[in-house]
């Protein structure tokens, strides 16, 4: 019986850890999204949105819908851009919506592109996405 006892207590510490590391603050939500899309991370993105998540063009043309529908555009844009890099230059948090600013860099292309991007998090997942892009170069 004591012998369990250690493993118990390991198990929730591991459990206390990980709800820890996980964002919950819209703005660490975004900041977590950025960070897996600079190791070109799929599973870490998709793991931030939730099933049901809408990714649109401004003003509102739907791009996506649902989390899986996400994974091979992911996995082909990362090989296709295998030094792609999102930068956040600017962050602005109003209850569930986070604006960022980026600048993506590294793409094939050899453009740069910066993007505001609007996200609404809920329950630590990103529930939508808007994208208003414009090409530097």
């Amino acid at each position: 019986m004591h012998a369990t006892r250690p493993l118990l207590l390991a198990a929730l510490t591991l459990s206390a850890v990980a709800a820890q590391a996980a964002p919950s603050s819209p703005e660490e939500v975004v900041r977590a999204y950025a960070d897996a899309a600079n190791h070109h991370d799929v599973d870490a993105l998709l793991a931030l949105y939730s099933p049901d998540v809408r990714k649109y063009a401004f003003p509102g043309t739907l791009g996506s819908e649902g989390r899986e529908s996400n994974r091979e555009k992911y996995k082909r844009n990362f090989a296709e851009n295998p030094a792609l890099a999102v930068q956040i230059l600017q962050m602005t948090t109003l209850a569930d919506k986070v604006v960022s600013h980026d600048l993506v860099t590294g793409l094939a292309s050899g453009k740069t592109s910066e993007e505001l991007v609007v996200y609404q998090v809920q329950d630590g997942q990103i529930t939508n996405i808007v994208y208003v892009e414009r090409n530097l170069r």
